[in-house]
């Protein structure tokens, strides 16, 4: 086995060479123009349009393009001309007829007219008290009959009442008492009742 010498020691050195700015032959931010292209003077505008010219000109697409081709000719003096548009239809548009359509929406509440004979613990909420109900259902009817001047003359051009504030039939609702609202035109209309009737039955 040979040995084999190591290598020569490195010697540091301090020579440096400095770089130095080249100064080049041909200017590099104009390349050599083709044929023609010196001719061609682009002119941009750098000044913002106005109001009139951007709310007061409304040109069709025709006449865009007769204005383009006009301001390409004045400025270089070749012809332009647009790309032919593609032909996408020949058919004449029928437009988009569709049959008749009918939703039926359901509203959250009802109205009706008022009702004078109502019993709503047994018929709207399904309260049974056994054997008494037809008592209970007798006596309530009898009460209406009685205060049924009372009932008209209360809120008189109130026609109309919404079931918005009830609760749905068959909900379970405790058994309440409705007691009547109090009324000067319902007095009126009951104490009227009352002496007219006793005016037609003398007793």
């Amino acid at each position: 086995m040979v040995p084999v010498p190591p290598p020569p020691p490195m010697v540091p050195t301090n020579e440096l060479t400095p770089a130095s700015f080249q100064q080049p032959t041909k200017p590099m931010d104009k390349r050599t123009p083709t044929p023609g292209e010196e001719e061609q003077d682009i002119k941009i505008q750098l000044e913002p349009p106005g109001p009139d010219r951007i709310f007061g000109r409304r040109d069709s697409e025709q006449s865009l393009q007769v204005r383009m081709r006009q301001e390409w000719r004045q400025q270089h003096r070749t012809p332009f001309e647009f790309p032919d548009e593609p032909v996408l239809s020949t058919q004449v548009y029928k437009g988009r007829v569709f049959p008749p359509m009918t939703e039926t929406v359901e509203p959250n509440y009802l109205c009706y007219r008022r009702l004078y004979f109502e019993d709503k613990n047994s018929e709207r909420y399904g309260w049974d008290l056994g054997f008494i109900q037809p008592v209970v259902s007798a006596g309530i009817f009898f009460w209406d009959v009685a205060t049924l001047p009372y009932h008209l003359g209360t809120e008189p051009c109130r026609r109309y009442e919404c079931n918005t504030g009830y609760c749905m039939p068959g909900d379970p609702v405790p058994y309440l008492l409705y007691p009547p609202v109090w009324s000067v035109t319902g007095a009126a209309a009951e104490i009227g009742a009352v002496v007219a009737l006793a005016w037609i039955f003398p007793g």
